[in-house]
């Protein structure tokens, strides 16, 4: 079979016989690549300082799942804001699909942690203990320090794996409680510590070992993309017009150095068109410009475009599309955006106690019992009181007393209403009861009070 034709019948890091193959890819060198280190290392200070920094007293980022309560950039959510946890979803999908749809797999090359961690760190320290491919290395028979070497870069690959899953558990219980789990004995927390140890061996075998088959082989996105992409979707790309025919004397711009596929590090070949193990980490642009300096040709022969550039030879990395696009995107993020920040700080349910009537305490006066349920959002105390608005004469009575819900709190208890007999609108009356917070109106919810049978 013709080797060009292989790639689409098997993964590229996969030989004839179906085993693996290690892909050992060259460290790049150029402008792409220190754009991509220096945005890396934005995304890895964030995953770490995300959960640390506070904003009004709340976490810029925390994913309390056990507790039901989030923290989004400082916006405390909890398990009834579902409909803003819907809209995320929304939003998040919706980005998803059109980001993808725009610049293609850009997401996975420059900010996907799977990439950040394998290329930025692990390779990084395989380069340290066994050298650059980029140089000349040693075979392993010719190197009497080689078995140390890789003894010290998976002892390197274990710690650094520990630390990652202290990051990944530190968003899901913030840092005082991960503090308080590690500083803890072993007895004490022994469900913890299993899991830490699971997600660290998890990691371990995953940068060690599976590497960039996590992309090409488990990920669906890298599939996904394959329904999403079209003509005029922007993305690494070879110009094959300006290209062919390949060779040093065949005409074409690509002398098939190879050196593109070298440095690629999914071991694809970029000149074989869009494939869906790229994931647009711009290595084979920085390697093909250097190869085009040194033969003294023009840059970018692979570049960010879309396949109706290459063919028209008209740039189209932005244009109307490009730009509608993007406008639908912000719209979205500007949606979310309001909606978070317009909604209510404290958030009341009172629902009548299930099984229950309405209660005569003597001739004159009813009551109905219902269970009360706040939810303070905010990093402050609240002072609350609950007031009906429409009737004067009703008596609240609480079982427990709720004039004071602590910042982040939930709090549940019983009201029982008593109305006047004269108040009543027939067999149910419509009522409408006030929350304030230090005397300033903050929420209204609306109830039906029961009354007796005539």
């Amino acid at each position: 079979m013709d080797n060009n034709q292989a790639f689409r019948d098997r993964p590229i890091n996969l030989d004839e016989a179906g085993n693996s193959k290690r892909i050992l890819a060259k460290q790049p060198e150029g402008k792409w690549y220190t754009r991509r280190t220096v945005f890396a290392w934005i995304c890895i200070l964030f995953l770490i300082f995300a959960p640390i920094i506070k904003i009004n007293g709340n976490p810029l980022m925390l994913l309390d799942i056990a507790n039901r309560k989030f923290s989004l950039f400082g916006n405390l959510f909890f398990a009834q804001d579902t409909f803003i946890m819907a809209l995320i979803m929304l939003v998040t999908v919706v980005c998803i699909v059109l980001f993808t749809v725009i610049y293609g797999r850009l997401w996975c090359g420059w900010a996907c942690p799977q990439t950040i961690f394998l290329e930025m760190i692990y390779r990084r320290i395989e380069y340290l203990f066994e050298g650059n491919p980029r140089n000349n290395l040693k075979n392993k028979e010719e190197d009497p320090f080689f078995i140390f070497r890789r003894i010290g870069k998976h002892l390197s690959f274990i710690i650094i794996s520990f630390l990652i899953t202290n990051v990944f558990l530190m968003w899901f219980t913030g840092p005082e409680k991960l503090l308080e789990i590690i500083s803890s004995p072993v007895s004490e927390n022994q469900l913890g510590f299993i899991f830490m140890a699971g997600i660290s061996i998890f990691y371990y075998v995953v940068y060690a070992f599976l590497r960039e088959q996590i992309c090409t082989v488990f990920c669906p996105y890298g599939r996904l993309q394959g329904v999403l992409l079209d003509s005029r979707s922007i993305s690494v790309i070879y110009d094959f017009k300006r290209g062919e025919p390949r060779g040093i004397k065949n005409g074409g711009d690509c002398i098939d150095c190879g050196q593109c596929i070298a440095v690629c590090p999914t071991g694809i070949d970029i000149k074989n068109g869009s494939q869906y193990e790229c994931i647009n980490c711009t290595a084979c642009i920085d390697e093909c410009n250097s190869v085009m300096k040194k033969i003294k040709k023009p840059g970018n022969l692979i570049r960010f475009d879309s396949y109706n550039g290459i063919e028209t030879g008209k740039r189209s990395v932005f244009n109307a599309r490009t730009y509608a696009y993007s406008a639908v995107l912000l719209i979205l993020i500007f949606i979310l955006g309001f909606t978070v920040s317009n909604r209510s700080t404290i958030d009341v349910s009172i629902l009548r106690m299930p099984g229950t009537m309405c209660q005569i305490i003597d001739s004159t006066i009813v009551s109905n019992i219902y269970n009360v349920k706040i939810i303070n959002k905010t990093n402050k105390a609240k002072h609350i009181t609950f007031k009906l608005t429409d009737i004067q004469q009703a008596n609240l009575e609480f079982t427990n007393d709720i004039s004071l819900l602590k910042e982040g709190k939930t709090f549940e208890t019983v009201l029982m209403i008593k109305l006047p007999k004269q108040k009543l609108k027939g067999r149910t009356t419509d009522l409408k009861i006030g929350i304030f917070d230090n005397n300033i109106l903050i929420s209204t919810i609306a109830i039906n009070f029961i009354g007796p049978q005539n």
